[in-house]
């Protein structure tokens, strides 16, 4: 069995994105700023000022980047909680941006030989696999949860110590 994961490198997914306003309790918040990428689900890369501070996922396949994203930059939605206050810390402008990788998109990234996995699979592994590459600001305590994850998926040791790796001699 043989999975091969594309991960692009940070600039090139920082090159294709959007920005995306933060709203404060009693502010409305749009998924218009997503454009077409609002309906679409899979896995998304917040950043800012050319370093990403974020990799999440829609946290199922019928959820959109846009009802997700409301849960990361509205204050109300979020709870105050989780990446909202990090977000709120950062300087703006410049303005944070996020990128999106759609499930159909991960689907051509993520290959399998000998094993099969479904679309929502590849997102979840694609995800996990992007965490590890791009080491985001505000994920470096889930190393040893994703670890743990990608072992489940029956991925070698050495894919994820390889991936780390290549990540520090960047």
């Amino acid at each position: 069995m043989r999975l091969i994961i594309d991960i692009p490198e940070p600039k090139e997914t920082m090159s294709q994105a959007c920005a995306v306003p933060l709203a404060t309790r009693g502010m409305r918040w749009s998924e218009s700023c997503l454009g077409q990428s609002a309906k679409e689900t899979g896995v998304y890369v917040i950043h800012h000022c050319g370093v990403i501070k974020y990799v999440g996922k829609t946290d199922a396949p019928t959820m959109s980047f846009g009802m997700r994203l409301r849960r990361e930059f509205h204050e109300t939605a979020s709870s105050g909680k989780h990446n909202y206050p990090k977000l709120a810390l950062l300087s703006v402008p410049p303005k944070i941006m996020v990128s999106f990788f759609p499930s159909k998109a991960i689907d051509a990234l993520v290959k399998t030989e000998g094993l099969t996995i479904d679309t929502w699979g590849k997102v979840e592994v694609f995800e996990m696999a992007l965490i590890h590459a791009y080491a985001p600001e505000f994920q470096r305590h889930h190393v040893a949860r994703i670890t743990k994850q990608i072992g489940k998926y029956g991925i070698a040791k050495e894919v994820l110590e390889h991936l780390l790796k290549a990540k520090q001699q960047s």
